[in-house]
């Protein structure tokens, strides 16, 4: 098993203005990842909720609104101005518009999105799946499957064969593959961006339209190679034979383990 629960991404949930996780906070990172989708440069944008979907009749009342606007500023889940993030949204120039459209969701949170500025149009739809947590299903007419759990560099270009072949002999990747969809692209998942060097050299390559990089929105980033030191409480106990450790030092350790960070950022966080 490669990607475990994470104490800090699945068990503790996230720290957030309510009054819903799988509202407020997932609403949230969604809009984040929408931004970085722009490269920070959003004029319009369309929100499309399905009449069959729970988000129809409580996107306002339960703050999926509020999360989204928050996110398309950049702003975090327990940022205090949240309440008013649609007047900061109007006043950073974002004309929004959410629409009730029968666009066959199959899962009950679907956010279909659209987004616009003077030059590009970008589409992407996201579910929240609970407690925080979100999956990205599609990136203009893509299929993928995003948690936010690590940075992703997008390559939109017309020869994705020959770009796979030149990210993989110059950066440190958890994974690529090639996405079609309106647009070709390449999904690079790794645990840190690739360096400017390279971006700069990619952005150059003829078969290279434009090229946009998504942050993680979790506190803990997943891996290919993650080996957690124990997955029920009979494997805790017995490595915690000898040790006396407390019950928070296991966790620390376990989420040491998980997120490959130091058991001093585990406290921190």
């Amino acid at each position: 098993m490669s990607n475990y629960p994470s104490i800090f991404n699945d068990v503790i949930g996230p720290v957030m203005r309510g009054p819903s996780s799988s509202h407020c906070a997932a609403s949230l990172r969604i809009g984040r990842l929408c931004r970085d989708l722009m490269a920070g440069d959003i004029k319009d944008v369309l929100i499309e909720f399905d009449p069959n979907g729970s988000l129809a009749t409580t996107h306002r009342d339960q703050g999926s609104d509020m999360g989204l606007f928050g996110g398309f500023l950049g702003w975090e889940a327990d940022d205090e101005r949240l309440p008013d993030s649609e007047r900061y949204l109007a006043d950073a120039g974002i004309s929004a518009a959410v629409k009730i459209v029968d666009h066959g969701a199959t899962h009950p949170n679907t956010y279909k999105i659209t987004l616009s500025n003077a030059s590009e149009t970008r589409r992407l739809t996201a579910n929240s799946t609970g407690g925080g947590m979100i999956e990205v299903i599609e990136i203009d007419g893509a299929p993928v499957s995003m948690a936010g759990d690590y940075f992703e560099t997008l390559v939109y270009c017309t020869s994705p064969g020959a770009v796979v072949e030149f990210l993989k002999g110059r950066v440190q990747y958890e994974d690529v593959q090639v996405r079609s969809g309106d647009l070709d692209l390449v999904e690079l998942r790794s645990r840190e961006l690739p360096a400017v060097e390279v971006l700069e050299e990619l952005i150059t390559r003829n078969d290279v339209l434009f090229v946009r990089q998504l942050e993680p929105i979790l506190p803990v980033l997943a891996g290919k190679s993650v080996h957690v030191p124990f997955t029920t409480c009979d494997e805790m106990l017995a490595y915690n034979s000898g040790k006396n450790m407390a019950l928070w030092e296991l966790a620390a350790e376990y989420e040491s383990a998980r997120g490959g960070i130091s058991r001093s950022e585990v406290f921190e966080k």
